[in-house]
């Protein structure tokens, strides 16, 4: 049964439209059916199925991704337009049998049309550029060009179309959606293609088609290695947000604090427009800011309602280099993260600690988190008071710019709607509410925040 919605709509439009995209294809440029064409229209169903069945699942919301593009895009090169569709399709039926997912059916309608799209629609860019489909030669001056614009033209397709009805079922942004089922590959595949290219040259050169078939799988063995090593560096982050929930499930005032101050601080980054490593960096941070506090020492601060003592805060104060020393001992923690979980408690105005850094001292990623830390810190619970309504938040925030918070930072927050959207998780009220005429003291000190 089809979703309902844009994303019903969306199904419905890229079924028809690849349909008929197939149809005018196979008219305007009717395959040949020669032994010749046979042979390569065959083992090029056997690349694509073979990268398709190594597929990976990479990214948080389990898309898959493989390298079907590269035979794809080369028959595009030997079969012309009509041939790559026709390859698409035949392999990604072959696929979906051979893979046996538990996938609804709309969801392979979708996937085989939108394939259809992405390479339908390259292969009329790489004709319509001047390129000239051919088994029996390969003229490399006049073929790089469009064989350039193709390659652009599929992956905005083929991601373009899933992102946006990923984006449309989950109510999001299409260019958060868009950077989140990428991942770490775009880059990596749009290099990768290449290979397409050197697959159709080659195919051209050799007598015998089986040779293809040797030389490019182990290419895309290469590719597969790449994606488990991405996939590893994923597990580490996963394994992490685990460390991190068990510690904080001991407390339930803070449980879940940190995977909070983590997707704050990464919906910051993206509005600051921080990509790749520096984003994941501080997303990273934000998640080990408070992995001081796992020594037992701070089981009674957190939970205690009274006044802190001089040693109570003091001992507060060194919780960011506590962590410090827990993290080094990972050696995959880049020293980013280091700097900015040590400084996520220092001020603008130079009052922080541990070190007193002031302004642009102190680390974008340390300022986003003390942002991001005092958010969540004053949206839930605590044992002294309810959580504040969003709209104190937003005074609290905008009281302390240019003294505890970097007013840059502030602006985002209050511009981009993350402040609402963190509100609408905010459980109403009781009377135990501190006002904003009484600034909660994760604000004005600091000394309780998580």
């Amino acid at each position: 049964m089809l979703p309902r919605g844009p994303v019903r709509t969306a199904i419905i439009v890229a079924t028809f439209t690849a349909a008929a995209l197939l149809l005018s294809l196979v008219y305007l440029f009717p395959p040949t059916f020669t032994r010749e064409y046979f042979i390569a229209f065959v083992t090029l169903v056997a690349l694509s199925v073979a990268a398709t069945l190594l597929h990976l699942k990479f990214t948080e919301a389990g898309s898959t991704s493989s390298m079907d593009f590269v035979p794809e895009l080369g028959a595009i090169l030997l079969l012309g337009p009509s041939g790559a569709v026709l390859v698409t399709l035949t392999s990604e039926l072959i696929s979906e049998s051979l893979l046996e997912r538990a996938k609804p059916a709309y969801k392979k309608l979708f996937n085989a049309s939108q394939l259809i799209l992405a390479v339908g629609l390259a292969g009329l860019a790489f004709v319509e550029f001047g390129g000239l489909p051919s088994l029996e030669s390969f003229p490399i001056d006049r073929s790089f060009a469009p064989f350039v614009v193709s390659v652009l033209v599929y992956f905005a397709v083929n991601t373009g179309t899933v992102s946006f009805v990923v984006a449309a079922s989950e109510g999001a942004s299409f260019l958060p959606t868009w950077r989140r089922l990428t991942g770490g590959l775009i880059l990596f595949d749009l290099t990768m293609s290449s290979l397409a290219f050197a697959l159709a040259w080659f195919y051209v050169q050799v007598e015998n088609p089986l040779f293809v078939l040797f030389a490019i799988i182990p290419l895309i063995g290469l590719r597969y290695s790449y994606g488990t090593n991405f996939e590893l560096q994923r597990l580490n982050t996963d394994l992490l947000r685990l460390m991190v929930k068990t510690i904080e499930a001991q407390d339930p005032y803070t449980s879940g604090h940190s995977l909070r101050v983590s997707e704050c601080a990464r919906a910051i980054c993206q509005e600051l427009g921080l990509r790749g490593k520096q984003q994941r960096n501080i997303e990273t941070a934000a998640l080990l800011h408070d992995i001081g506090k796992i020594d037992v020492a701070y089981n009674e601060i957190l939970r205690q309602k009274g006044p802190l003592t001089p040693e109570q805060r003091q001992l507060i104060r060194d919780h960011p280099a506590r962590g410090v020393d827990i993290v080094r001992s990972i050696r995959s923690i880049p020293g980013d993260v280091l700097a900015c979980i040590r400084h996520h408690h220092e001020r603008w105005d130079g009052d922080g600690y541990p070190d007193g850094l002031s302004g642009s001292e102190i680390p974008l990623g340390a300022r986003i988190i003390m942002v991001c830390d005092t958010i969540d810190a004053m949206t839930t619970a605590r044992p002294y008071r309810d959580p504040l309504p969003i709209s104190v938040v937003r005074e609290e925030l905008i009281k302390h710019c240019d003294a505890q918070f970097d007013r840059a930072v502030v602006d985002v927050v209050l511009r981009s709607g993350i402040l609402e959207r963190i509100g609408d998780h905010v459980p109403a009220p009781s009377s135990r509410l501190i006002t904003a005429s009484k600034p909660t003291p994760e604000v004005v000190t600091g000394s309780r925040t998580n």
